[in-house]
């Protein structure tokens, strides 16, 4: 779904939730602003940058402050849960200790502990896209985007991704949910944003502290 003359401005440390049905361009926000999709117009700001200008290192760069919880998952499914959320660290050459440490965290709050070596292909798919939200928080990133987080989870497992997110977000992380589900913001303080057809009402700027 296009996006027509979307405004958006996201502050340091806020929460949003954006919200409306399917093929409202959810998914097409959230790819334009971690760089999967170029707008054919207007502008895209990141830290008072216009991305559009930014070298292919630039942007390699800022990616690795953005974590991405993919709606499809994107896992190495003949990898363990462990490899996959590990990844996320390893690439930024963390300590294998902090790594260890952070992973088991993860899989412990978000109900994973018992999967630690389980390849990610004979997973749910409820748990996979809990994995998929572990790796994208691994790195406590200044900028987490996630798609639809809670769509194959129930009630228990949605408390425990949404206590995630709001934890991360207390420690100053800016995070934008694309949801359809209610339940994750109805008694939220947090901003909803809603579109419709494309439409929210030409800049999107999100900033967020490197």
């Amino acid at each position: 779904m296009a996006l027509d003359e979307v405004s958006l401005s996201v502050g340091p440390g806020e929460m949003i939730f954006l919200t409306g049905v399917s093929g409202a361009g959810k998914t097409t926000l959230l790819k334009l602003l971690c760089f999967l999709e170029k707008p054919t117009m207007g502008l895209i700001e990141m830290n008072k940058k216009d991305i559009s200008r930014l070298s292919g290192y630039e942007l390699q760069k800022m990616r690795q402050h953005i974590g991405v919880a993919y709606q499809d998952f994107k896992l190495l499914t003949r990898q363990t849960v462990y490899q996959n959320i590990a990844l996320a660290m390893e690439v930024r050459y963390e300590n294998p200790k902090n790594i260890k440490q952070r992973v088991m965290e993860l899989m412990s709050n978000l109900g994973l502990a018992d999967k630690v070596h389980t390849p990610t292909g004979k997973l749910s798919r409820g748990e996979q896209q809990r994995v998929s939200i572990a790796r994208a928080c691994a790195n406590k990133p200044p900028l987490i985007l996630a798609d639809e987080p809670t769509g194959n989870l129930d009630a228990a497992a949605t408390a425990l991704v949404m206590d995630l997110f709001h934890r991360l977000n207390e420690e100053g992380s800016t995070i934008i949910i694309a949801t359809h589900d209610q339940s994750v913001y109805q008694e939220s303080s947090h901003r909803l944003v809603n579109l419709e057809n494309g439409k929210l009402q030409e800049i999107i700027k999100v900033n967020f502290d490197l």
